[in-house]
């Protein structure tokens, strides 16, 4: 059985009596966020689990126990015009609920830039076509298999407006 870090640590921290994890360790339908969290109650050595401040029933878990298939990478092609605006674009990329992409990479005007990922900084002066941003931004596993980064487009956590506003916001960064 795969056990989420929060459970082992308190397990391994003498709190074996926690009782029996739910099959989903963090996604429960009937949860108000469809997502749950296990909290030690003190003193008790045992885990309530209650929901999530946000739904994260999209994002296939990285560092937990999840066993539910991660949808395969999937290529998007940019059809007609972009028609994004780069403020919405910038809002959405800054937004830690929707885009978040400061918290891995460099953006204008972030004081405490994210390393994770390459800087976004003079991004215009690369060059980049906005069909090949676009690919980037909706699924990067298409072109680099190990990425990280969220695949926006294929687990849908950006709409098609959103993803094309977040292009024109980084064809933008002068």
């Amino acid at each position: 059985m795969k056990l989420p870090i929060a459970v082992a640590v308190v397990m391994i921290a003498g709190a074996a009596g926690a009782g029996p994890l739910p099959a989903d360790v963090l996604v429960d339908e009937g949860a108000k966020n469809k997502t749950i969290w296990p909290y030690p109650q003190q003193d008790s050595g045992k885990l309530i689990y209650k929901d999530h401040r946000r739904d994260l029933s999209k994002w296939p878990t990285l560092s937990y126990g999840d066993d539910r298939a991660t949808p395969r990478p999937q290529r998007a092609r940019l059809t007609g015009t972009l028609n994004g605006d780069p403020a919405r674009g910038k809002a959405v990329a800054m937004n830690k609920g929707r885009g978040n992409c400061w918290a891995c990479h460099a953006l204008p005007g972030d004081p405490q830039a994210g390393t994770a990922g390459p800087s976004l900084l003079a991004f215009k002066a690369r060059n980049y076509t906005d069909a090949r941003v676009y690919e980037q931004v909706f699924d990067a596993r298409v072109v680099n298999p190990v990425s990280a980064m969220p695949p926006f487009g294929t687990f849908g956590l950006l709409s098609e407006q959103e993803l094309r506003d977040v292009v024109a916001f980084l064809q933008s960064i002068e």
